[in-house]
């Protein structure tokens, strides 16, 4: 369970004075979230683009996993909805992306930035002071890091920092986002050390 303190998460925020907006990521980033947002329903052929861009940020090749391309398009234009998706529409893309929970938050959030965060084995480290690939690719773990993402998105110290993180990359970023960033730049301190 993660038990955090949105305050401390908070005070760790001026990690984000130091990003460079030129960094691939940054650059890329606003493009990924426009090829999805651009459109009002999937196709196979934007499932694969996507997940091939989403991969373009990842250390690993994508592989597909399985063929069920049909049923991943399905659960992809659910997850532009404000309701999120299954466990077992998640371990579906699961399945079929690389077999990789980290993959598939990518490509959730470049389809629905507003209610998925990133996930990664940085994330995992920050939040827990573990990253080993039983947590990172815990589906339960997941979802208590986008609960959590969600209620600290509405604490009253965000928002001035939320817009402060949109001046310096230069274009708008979900609330999701930002979160994200503060824990993946904050990785090597994880919040366990403050506890």
């Amino acid at each position: 369970m993660l038990d955090i303190n949105e305050q401390l998460l908070l005070k760790r925020a001026g990690c984000l004075n130091k990003i460079d907006p030129y960094h691939s990521y940054h650059k890329s980033y606003q493009y990924f979230v426009s090829f999805f947002a651009n459109k009002q329903e999937l196709t196979e052929s934007d499932l694969i683009i996507g997940a091939n861009f989403t991969y373009g940020w990842m250390p690993t090749i994508l592989n597909f996993k399985s063929a069920d391309f049909d049923q991943a398009v399905l659960i992809l234009n659910r997850a532009k909805s404000p309701i999120m998706i299954s466990d077992i529409e998640i371990i579906l893309l699961k399945k079929l992306i690389n077999n990789s929970l980290v993959g598939v938050s990518k490509l959730l959030h470049f389809v629905n930035p507003e209610l998925y965060a990133i996930w990664d084995s940085r994330v995992c480290y920050f939040l827990t002071g573990k990253s080993y690939k039983q947590k990172v690719e815990n589906i339960d773990l997941f979802k208590e890091y986008l609960n959590l993402c969600h209620r600290v998105s509405h604490h009253k110290n965000f928002e001035s920092i939320h817009r402060q993180f949109i001046c310096k990359v230069g274009y708008e970023v979900s609330p999701m986002r930002t979160l994200e960033q503060i824990m993946f730049i904050e990785h090597a301190h994880p919040l366990n050390d403050e506890n």
